[in-house]
């Protein structure tokens, strides 16, 4: 079996895939393969990174299946003792995936790697490491109030900003940016749920893999510079809408037993949340224009 699969979904991200390779061939020894799934990009001429990418594999899809769909098949198709799910807008940093792979090789309870996730100007990315949310996790961050007291371990809980950020940490969620993770994850919770078309779809993998007893760890000696949502942003209305519903879904699959009332209660805020981002979206466009 491969060692390594490095797992890349590419949307319309031509620019960025193309650094995302050289930075993996860069910094990355350890024995790999790549296998870059498009999903329905407009016209790209994938020949010339196959004849400059020895490693990779690229697996064209007619129409854009969701991120969950396209991850499922590339490590369908190159299975691996180990894989990692990347975006193309990332750079691998100072052999990131050497590190990450050593260290989980020699700990065998832990399911699921994260890195330290930085923005271009050098700041950590928050979705590098959080809690699974709660009804009042999420509330305090949609309402700012983790932003206000990031000190504080009940309030800033949903993006754990008390920790360190330096620190290798046991956790509940890593970013789905860079997810490192072993096969025996497989067979112990199945592949990502492919009812999360863009968003959600690394929570909900990191949960189910808690439940099974395996252990998430952010492990900040690995570092990758994220260009964050460069495709997603070409189509701000589908984004958003998919952002909301992976919210709706992921309640509904693990709290949508807390009764018919709260279920409302929650779909409701959503609703709210989603048509509050739209219409900030529509002003600043209406002003750009």
């Amino acid at each position: 079996m491969n060692p390594l699969t490095i797992i890349i979904v590419n949307y319309n991200s031509r620019d960025y895939l193309e650094k995302c390779l050289r930075s993996i061939e860069t910094e990355t020894h350890v024995e790999h393969e790549i296998v870059v799934v498009d999903n329905g990009s407009e016209e790209y001429d994938f020949d010339k990174l196959r004849d400059e990418f020895p490693r990779l594999t690229v697996l064209c899809n007619d129409t854009n299946l969701g991120f969950a769909v396209a991850c499922n098949q590339g490590i369908r198709l190159r299975p691996a003792s180990f894989y990692l799910l990347l975006n193309p807008d990332a750079l691998v940093l100072e052999g990131s995936v050497d590190k990450c792979l050593d260290y989980l090789k020699h700990r065998k309870r832990t399911g699921i790697l994260g890195c330290r996730v930085l923005n271009p100007d050098g700041s950590l990315q928050l979705a590098s490491r959080r809690s699974i949310p709660s009804l009042s996790s999420a509330f305090f961050r949609l309402t700012g109030l983790s932003l206000l007291f990031p000190n504080s371990t009940r309030l800033a809980r949903y993006n754990l900003t008390f920790l360190d950020e330096k620190l290798v940490t046991e956790v509940e969620s890593v970013s789905g940016s860079f997810l490192l993770f072993r096969h025996e994850l497989l067979s112990a919770v199945g592949y990502l749920d492919e009812n999360f078309f863009l968003y959600g779809e690394d929570l909900d993998f990191c949960y189910r893999t808690l439940l099974a007893g395996w252990s998430v760890v952010y492990f900040p000696e690995a570092q990758i510079t994220h260009f964050k949502g460069r495709s997603s942003q070409r189509n701000l209305q589908l984004s958003t809408y998919h952002y909301y519903h992976a919210m709706k879904l992921f309640y509904d699959k693990y709290y949508g037993h807390q009764g018919r009332l709260l279920r409302g209660m929650v779909g409701l805020g959503i609703k709210i949340l989603y048509w509050r981002a739209r219409t900030i979206q529509l002003i600043l466009k209406w002003r750009n224009n």
